[in-house]
């Protein structure tokens, strides 16, 4: 399978279809749902692979290390799905190694637990901003972590692969499945809240 058909399967099934099943369950106008449905992933799009990369220079800046060379947004102009990266120097310590490679995923875990205490009916009510909220809190974690996941299986050498070099494999899998069962459970939990939901957005004042 290409890296491609690969990563159009990942998005379909951590982004598109979770949105999806949000606006179906939430009983918001369909105008506001469609108008989501259709901005949302192009916004996660643009912004995803920036994100992740910056939480690497983030940590390497943390520990002293300074980044040479970066690409934080894939061409996707030209049909180029990902592969964005930097390129650090002056970071002798494989514990130091560690912190900058493991970012980007301690990033995916606090907005897990953001998303579990704070995306609720009562707090987030806007169709769109619920959409923002769970995209940026539960599914853009979702997809790092499920596309780090299946390119570790491949024995591609991605950020699980090294962090497995710097750490035990034990320890490295353990990680994996803590998150992914966290990522899973902040969905499910999320979903179930917005369930048949009575929020919709503010009638026209008369």
């Amino acid at each position: 399978m290409s890296y491609e058909l690969r990563n159009t399967i990942e998005i379909l099934i951590t982004i598109v279809l979770p949105l999806l099943a949000l606006y179906l369950k939430g009983g918001w106008p369909l105008r506001s749902a469609v108008i989501s449905l259709l901005c949302l992933p192009a916004l996660w799009y643009i912004t995803y692979a920036p994100i992740h990369e910056l939480s690497h220079v983030a940590g390497a800046y943390l520990v002293g290390g300074t980044v040479t060379e970066y690409k934080l947004i894939p061409r996707f102009w030209i049909g180029e799905f990902g592969r964005a990266w930097i390129t650090t120097a002056g970071i002798p310590y494989d514990w130091h190694q560690l912190i900058m490679t493991s970012a980007p995923y301690l990033l995916d875990l606090l907005c897990l637990a953001i998303s579990i205490r704070f995306l609720r009916p009562d707090l987030v009510t806007r169709p769109f901003l619920v959409g923002l909220a769970f995209l940026s809190f539960c599914l853009r974690p979702a997809f790092d972590l499920v596309c780090e996941t299946v390119a570790f299986v491949l024995n591609d050498k991605g950020d699980f692969y090294h962090l497995s070099r710097l750490s035990e494999i034990l320890i490295t899998w353990s990680f994996i499945l803590f998150s992914l069962g966290l990522a899973t459970f902040s969905i499910v939990i999320v979903l179930n809240r917005y369930r048949h939901s009575t929020a919709s957005e503010p009638s026209p004042a008369t």
